[in-house]
């Protein structure tokens, strides 16, 4: 897997920016008429849940090296 060679501050941004989409995603899923738009919508949702959760857990552990 490539790995990413970014600043603390622009993996903060990127978090910032799939937080923004995770929300709006949050909205289009509860507006969405067709069943199968609000499963891919969802889908979508989940796979940004998952990328916020992963970076977060990327800062944490950095955070954590570098206090040591």
């Amino acid at each position: 897997m490539a790995r990413l060679d970014l600043s603390r501050e622009e993996w903060q941004l990127i978090l910032e920016l799939l937080e923004q989409e995770r929300a709006e995603l949050h909205c289009e899923v509860r507006h969405a008429r067709f069943y199968d738009v609000r499963e891919l919508l969802r889908r979508k949702r989940e796979m940004v849940q998952g990328l916020i959760e992963r970076i977060e857990s990327g800062l944490s552990e950095s955070a954590e090296a570098m206090a040591q």
